[in-house]
Parts: C-alpha cells; structure tokens; sequence
C-alpha cells in the first residue's frame, strides 16, 4: 500500500469564454509543464471539476451565465473544491471588485492584461501556497491521530537513573541508529538538547523521578543525524499498584512544522508581505515600549510619516509589478537611512529607529533621542532627498517625490497611534503646500483637516452638479495683433462661495484624486466648446489643455482623445496638450514615448512652465514636443535685464534652436511686451491682451482685433 502520493504533473483548469484568451493561458502553462483542461463558461467548467480531479483553477470574472464569483462560490461548496487554489482572471481593479473575488473564496487575482512571463511563475506559488496549508492541515490530522497511539514517540527513565528506553517511533523522531536505540543512555540522549535548556530538563526529570512531580516543556535537539528540530515534551512519574515508584514515562513530539506554521503565520499578520516591514498595528507594538521608556528619562522622540507623492500615477505608468519594485526600494531607502542615523549618533544619544509600511504608499519612521524641533527639521530634509534620489527600475529612471508629516513626542502625543495620526495629518499639510517638502503637526491641523473633507465633498459635487466653468485666455501674436490660440482654464462658481480661485481647488484636486476626472471634465468641456465656436461659424484657433498627471499616465489616454475628436467631430490640430517640466520628469522613458504616441495622433505638446523645473538640454532634445512657454516668474522683470532678462532670452533662443514655438506667459505690461517682442518672441499670454474669459467673451474677441490694456 501507498502510504505517500506519487509526484504527478499538476493539473490545471481554465474557464473562460475569451478563446484567445484562454488558448494562450493554455499554452503558455503547458509550455511551463502543467496538464491544461479548457472550459468556455462556468457550467462546463463545474462539470469538469465535478468529475476530474485538478489542483488549481483560473478562473475569469467576467462571463456569461455564470460569472466567475458564482462558480467560485459554488466550487466552495462542494467536498472536492473546498481547498483548491482558485485565481481570479479580472480587468476590474476596483477595491469593490477584489471584495467580492475574496468574499466569493478566491485565493488570488491576476490583473488583465496578463504578464505571460508572469503566469506561471504566478500559478507555481499558488500552488506551493495551497500545497503549504493542505500540508499543515494533513500534518494537524496526522499529529492527532498520533497522540490516540500510547507508544508513539514515547520513552521511559528507570527509578535509578541508570536505564532509558526508546520506542521505535522516537528513534525515528530522533533520527536515532540502531545501535544508539539497542545502547540507550540517558545521558546521550540528553545531550542532544541545545545547552540552553539541558540543565532545565535534566532537572525537571530528576524531580519526576524522585519527587513525582510531572512537567511538560518545548526545548529544540540537535538529532542524531545533526538536524536541528523543535520538540515538546511531556513526562509523569510511573507508579505501581503500591505506590511505588517505577521511573518516569513520557512522549516527546517533533512540533518543528507547527513552529514554523506560527511564525509564519505571525508574519503574515505582523509584516507587510510586499516590503517585510512591521505594518501599523505590529509598528505601534513596538514603538510603545520605546515611549514608556523615553518618558520616564525626559527624553524627545520623532514620528515621520512619508506619503510618496502622485504614486497612482506611477501605478498607472509602469504597471503594478513595477509599482511594487518602487515600493520595496524606498523602504530599503528608508530603512538604510534610519540604519544610518543609528550608526552616526553620538555614543550618548539613545538613537533607535522603527521602519513600518503604514499604507498603500506610505511608510513611518520613529526615531528616539530627537532632542528637538531642529533636529527633527534636519531629518526630514535628508529625508526627502534621499527619497528624490533618482532611481532605476527596469531600465526606466524614475524620480520621486514624498510629502513628510512630523510629530515629536511628548508634544504631540503620549502614544504611538496618536503620534502616527498627527504625522500623517502634518503629511497631508505638506502635500497641500505643494508636495516634496515636509511639516509639523500643530493643533490647527486638525480643524484644517475636517475643512479639508468639506472642501472635498464640494469639489466632487461640483464636478458631477455642473458647478465648474471653462475660462479662455487668448495667446496672441503680439507683433500682428491677433488671436492665436487660448489656453482653457477651469472655474468653480461655487453655489455659496461664489468664484472659488483655482489655487485652492486645484491642489485639493490632486492630493484627493480628483485631478483625474476634473481633467477629463475640461477635456471634455474644451472639445464641445471648438465644435460650438466651428457651427457658429467663427474663426476657429487651437485651445490649449492642461494634462495632470494622472491622465498623462493613464493607459486609455490615447483611446479617450480619440473617442473626443470623434465625437465632436475635431481635428487633433486644435487641442494643444499641455504638459509640466516635472510630469516629464517623474518619468522620463514613459514621457518620451507618451509623447511620440500624442505627436503622431496630430496633437501639438506644450512645454508649461519652461526653467522652473529640472530639464537639461539632453531631456529637452529627446522631449518631442512643439511649444515651450517661459514661466511668468522670468517675464515679470525680464525688461529690467538682469537675470530674468538672459533667462527669457536664453529660452528664446533656445527654442527658435530646436524649432520650438515659444509663448511668453504672465505679460501684463507694454514695456514687457515690447522686450519679448524685441528679443524674438511674438507669442504672448497676459492681463495685457486679456483676462480669462467665459466662452461666450472669448467668442466676441475672436471677431474683434486686440487692444493692449493700458
């Protein structure tokens, strides 16, 4: 009889009603050496399991019939499908979605579009992983089977001392040889447990021998053959029918699988699987002894929370596995940078330090012996450029920014959950300020953070309520007095507050995530207010956007642009994109070929914003782009010479040098014009020549001739 089974080819099972799909799933996995049955939908594939043995499932969501939650519920229910990995094939990467996969019984989910090189690597691990937990489940069932066996494992220790006996099943345990079984001493025995607990149970049965007293304890051995195993052992003292006597039994179990299974499972529950950091609750278990420690000594301690900057973004540009990569590379960044702080300290400063992943792109750092808020300040500061440190992943250089929040104990809190809140509450005060810097908590943070989640909810409300308004600002040729283009900027007239400025609503857009829709909003707005000006029969000049971030990134940006000029019937040639030094920067490889993809759709790119940010004249070389616009903060005094002067003409030049068109913005006055002008640059953008106007403005100035404001 078998007691083990043989090893076999893992057996697969596909449902999907996409044949292309599901034909290269099953390729692809049966190039990597696993047995492949196909099913077209759940119905079919519920038959197949029902009368087919297989260990893992691929399952796709979306199907027809059956989706793929209620096949998954109901193979669940049944006695052959209850532990079988089941994996999730799902274009729905919502939270709500993988609720319901893991609600339904799912083990994982793979992400569409599938990574072939990925898949069965992907597939290998569920199975180990579901391999894993039948195997402690058979080890659960074997080891209480064992303990109805009287001479499993056991031994016995005569009443002298002199005299041990093995059983067969704990020579096996013991990975004991013959001879070693036939000659038992008690003393060879007892030196195979490790010297830290040796003594403890040489005692231990020297009193059950001599004083009847019984004890139990877990210890680890080094068996005979050398391996290290843990084992628990329990032993009573063997007395006759007249109370005498006899020695000591016991049983002695190998419980190392258990062990293990614990640890493991109390690092699953302590650590974050992606970066092995200590999560929230395990970081705040540990910073708290630190706290009551440092309290008592009167001594200072820093909580930092670093909140990576547009990190969706990323997600959204390089893909998740990449995304991921990051992620374990700033932790590393973040806990060789603590390490370091440790290693630098003074021999009397008490420098500790504790790493955790505190959220999806978000990490703390407690630091004990900051002695003040200056120190703190230096801290962070080398913090933040240790996160801005470019990076490679994959052969694409990304650089990165982080929002930092800092909270000092005792000021700011007498415990770690409420130092971590108010840091992560000061992170926020720094994104709000512009991202890549750093803040204190401070009492007035916390009125600021309900204002904020008001303000939030009016801005979602005024993107789906029709509160928002499209203003046009005209570009013009100064040198003709023409209108050359406008560039599209969006108002909130709010109900209550009536015109909120954009400089509030627009970084509260980006820190909530609402940048996205609120530039598909003024994409949208922009096309339908071209095809109003083209069937009213007015001249007709490109209108310029502004892409955030997100939206330069996302992957259906080509699809959505082309479904606008579609529908409003538009040439690409009458939106200009307009994009930031640091967007292009945070990416340079993705920016590169983003661009490419928006040139060859027939859209012209704007560079805003041109020298406040970190270009060089290699990364412009390779930016395909049309237009360079020179920041307001160079026009302002450029008349006056100095270096504003040579920085805008130096842009000037620079453009007409790579055959750039290049836009002044922020003209407000002639002597501003009449520079630019002389110096070569007859596209400009001002209070000069107009404030942003409603649409229905805009179109009355494209029938009129400009007059410079005076």
């Amino acid at each position: 009889m078998k007691t083990f089974d043989e090893p076999r080819v893992p057996r697969l099972i596909i449902i999907d009603d996409d044949e292309v799909l599901r034909t290269i799933a099953a390729t692809t996995l049966r190039d990597a050496g696993f047995d492949v049955v196909e099913a077209e939908d759940g119905i079919e594939g519920l038959g197949l399991m029902e009368h087919s043995p297989f260990d893992l499932l691929l399952l796709d969501v979306m199907m027809p019939a059956l989706d793929g939650y209620e096949v998954c519920r109901r193979l669940r229910q049944t006695g052959h499908g209850a532990n079988v990995p089941v994996l999730m094939l799902t274009g729905l990467n919502d939270s709500a979605s993988v609720d319901l996969a893991y609600a339904a019984g799912a083990t994982d989910f793979i992400s569409k579009p599938i990574n072939w090189t990925l898949l069965s690597h992907r597939v290998r691990y569920a199975l180990r992983a579901g391999g894993a937990v039948n195997a402690e489940r058979r080890s659960r069932e074997r080891l209480e089977r064992a303990q109805c066996i009287a001479n499993m494992g056991s031994w016995g220790l005569s009443a002298d001392g002199h005299r041990f006996v093995c059983s067969p099943e704990l020579a096996q345990v013991l990975a004991a040889p013959d001879h070693a079984v036939r000659a038992a001493r008690p003393q060879d025995f007892l030196d195979l447990i490790n010297e830290t607990d040796r003594e403890a149970v040489s005692c231990m049965r020297d009193a059950a021998r001599l004083q009847g007293q019984p004890y139990q304890r877990t210890f680890e051995i080094r068996r005979f053959d050398g391996v290290t195993r843990t084992v628990y052992e329990q032993a009573v003292t063997a007395i006759d029918s007249n109370g005498h006597h006899l020695g000591v039994e016991g049983i002695t179990q190998d419980i190392t699988d258990r062990v293990e299974a614990e640890k493991r499972a109390f690092h699953l529950a302590h650590y974050d699987a992606l970066t092995g950091l200590p999560n929230r609750q395990f970081f705040n278990e540990l910073v708290s002894p630190a706290l009551e420690r440092f309290a008592r000594l009167r001594a200072g301690c820093a909580m930092l929370y670093i909140d990576i900057d547009r990190f969706k973004s990323i997600n959204d540009a390089v893909g998740y596995a990449q995304g991921d990569a990051v992620l374990c590379l700033i932790s590393a960044r973040v806990k060789a940078f603590a390490h370091g702080l440790e290693s630098l300290a003074e021999p009397h400063v008490m420098c500790e330090s504790v790493v955790s992943r505190v959220g999806p792109n978000a990490f703390a750092l407690f630091l004990t012996g900051v002695g003040d808020q200056e120190q703190a300040s230096r801290t962070a500061e080398q913090l933040l450029a240790e996160v801005a440190a470019p990076m490679r992943i994959d052969d694409r250089e990304l650089v990165l920014s982080a929002s930092i929040g800092v909270a000092l104990f005792p000021r700011d809190g007498s415990d770690a959950g409420a130092l971590i809140q108010c840091a992560e509450q000061a992170s926020h005060t720094a994104k709000a300020a512009g991202r890549g810097r750093y803040r204190f908590f401070d009492e007035t943070i916390n009125k600021d953070a309900g204002d904020r989640l008001t303000r939030e909810n009016e801005l979602r409300r005024a993107i789906t309520e029709n509160q928002l308004c499209l203003y046009y600002q005209p570009k013009v040729d100064a040198d003709r007095g023409t209108v050359i283009g406008a560039e599209a900027l969006v108002r909130w007239q709010h109900p209550q507050k009536g015109m909120v400025p954009p400089g509030e609503f627009i970084p509260l857009a980006e820190e909530s995530g609402l940048i996205l829709p609120l530039t598909d909003w003024l994409l949208e707005r922009a096309c339908s207010d071209l095809r109003h000006r083209m069937d009213m029969g007015l001249r007709t000049v490109p209108v310029s956007v502004n892409l955030s971030s997100p939206s330069f990134a996302t992957p259906g940006l080509r699809s959505q642009l082309e479904e606008l000029m579609a529908r409003h019937a538009l040439s690409p040639a009458y939106l200009v994109l307009e994009v930031t030094e640091s967007l292009l920067m945070s990416d340079v490889e993705l920016a590169v070929d983003r661009l490419r993809e928006l040139r060859d759709m027939g859209f012209k790119v704007s560079l805003d914003d041109f020298g406040t940010g970190y270009s060089s004249l290699g990364y412009l070389k390779r930016f395909p782009i049309d237009e360079l616009k020179i920041d307001r903060s160079f026009v302002t005094d450029a008349w006056r010479g100095g270096r504003d002067g040579a920085i805008a003409m130096s842009v000037i030049a620079l453009g007409r040098a790579f055959n750039l068109r290049v836009v002044a913005e922020g003209v407000e006055t002639p002597a501003q014009a009449e520079f630019l002008l002389a110096h070569g640059c007859a596209y400009q953008q001002g209070f000069l020549f107009g404030k942003p106007m409603p649409h229905v403005d805009f179109n009355a100035l494209l029938a009129n001739p400009i007059e410079k404001d005076q």
